[in-house]
């Protein structure tokens, strides 16, 4: 019988989300689809099961050399533990610090002096099918190191961190020249703000309500909030987030959304606060708040899951560039926005074999 080929992945920063993927690939594997929580346990006819991490590459040095099932639970990750990880035999590569860190990166990382690893040589060897992009959010220079590394290599490139990536013509061409898929920038959690936010926002419209402004304000306590306090990558994040909530609105508002502050003891938390005010029939006065805490990595899991494997589905057809439906499925920032009712159709219509991209 027909068997599809594994799915051979490489890691780009060994932090919290890559502990949840991690520790959430071998839960998958050893519950299959009694599982909990998994959106789609069969897509293209891959499973969850299907994705093998084969590289991992991270610079700090309370990572880099160790086995990754070790690296995932080294600091300054704070993600709970949810499962024990049997030793990977995959060793955590030196990768690329292009970017001068700032005060609040330099308390976060500290350096590995190690040598460079060979990045396009290790995606090689290993064959890499697809490069997922989850480095810290300040580190710009090396996201489009890393991606240009990926098209050389032919291998398809996930960015879920803000780094502009997919909105760059220059960078796409790479893949597209290479005859390599490539989806972002700046994965939206499964359960987050962003999300939330869009689809009450969506609501008030089609239920002939006005709205006249929005914010939503967070707070988180994982390694990445820390790091995103960086003027450059605090005001990206801002730009993002205010531009995927304010397009679920067919006219303009004042709005704001994005990180405030990073408080410790809420670990791999995130709390945030949704503001709205509106008016509808008559002018009658709306206002909605709604706070919703989730944690960070667990969070990324689902989206990442599936992008890897809507990735490998356009490998096998041959698809290459941007993968328009992917990234609106699951990204902030596409390079083709949708509603999130049509961007779910549109990855399915993909999926099954009835778009092209």
């Amino acid at each position: 019988m027909f068997k599809l080929a594994k799915i051979r992945a490489c890691l780009l920063g060994i932090g919290n989300a890559a502990s949840a993927l991690v520790q959430g690939l071998y839960l998958c594997h050893k519950l299959g689809e009694e599982l909990e929580g998994i959106i789609n346990w069969d897509i293209g006819g891959y499973k969850p099961t299907d994705v093998e991490i084969v590289a991992a590459f991270d610079v700090d040095a309370r990572k880099v050399g160790k086995d990754l099932s070790k690296a995932i639970f080294s600091e300054p990750n704070n993600m709970a533990r949810i499962t024990e990880v049997p030793k990977q035999n995959i060793t955590v590569e030196k990768g690329l610090m292009l970017d001068d860190m700032g005060p609040f990166a330099r308390e976060m990382i500290k350096l590995s002096e190690k040598e460079e690893a060979d990045i396009l040589d290790i995606l090689k060897q290993n064959k890499v099918d697809v490069v997922v992009n989850i480095i810290s959010g300040f580190a710009h220079k090396s996201s489009e190191e890393y991606a240009k590394i990926s098209a050389q290599a032919g291998a398809g490139f996930i960015n879920c961190t803000p780094t502009i990536i997919i909105g760059k013509p220059e960078i796409v061409r790479m893949f597209e020249e290479n005859k390599a898929p490539i989806a972002g920038d700046d994965l939206e959690s499964q359960v987050g703000s962003t999300a939330l936010h869009r689809a009450i926002l969506s609501w008030l419209n089609r239920k002939g309500v006005r709205v006249l402004s929005t914010y939503a304000l967070d707070v988180g306590g994982s390694p990445e909030a820390f790091g995103s306090l960086d003027r450059d990558t605090l005001f990206l994040k801002r730009k993002i987030k205010t531009e995927a909530i304010i397009s679920a609105l067919p006219y303009k508002i004042p709005a704001m959304a994005g990180s405030m502050d990073y408080v410790d003891f809420l670990r791999d938390y995130r709390d945030t606060l949704i503001h709205i005010a509106g008016k509808f029939f008559a002018g009658a006065p709306v206002t909605i708040e709604v706070k919703i805490r989730v944690p960070d990595s667990l969070n990324a899991f689902n989206p990442i899951i599936d992008a890897i494997r809507a990735m490998k589905i356009a490998i096998d057809r041959g698809i290459y560039g941007t993968l328009d439906s992917l990234s609106a499925y699951h990204f902030k920032r596409p390079p083709v926005r949708m509603e999130p009712i049509d961007a779910e159709k549109a990855f399915w219509e993909f999926v099954n074999g009835a778009r092209n991209r």
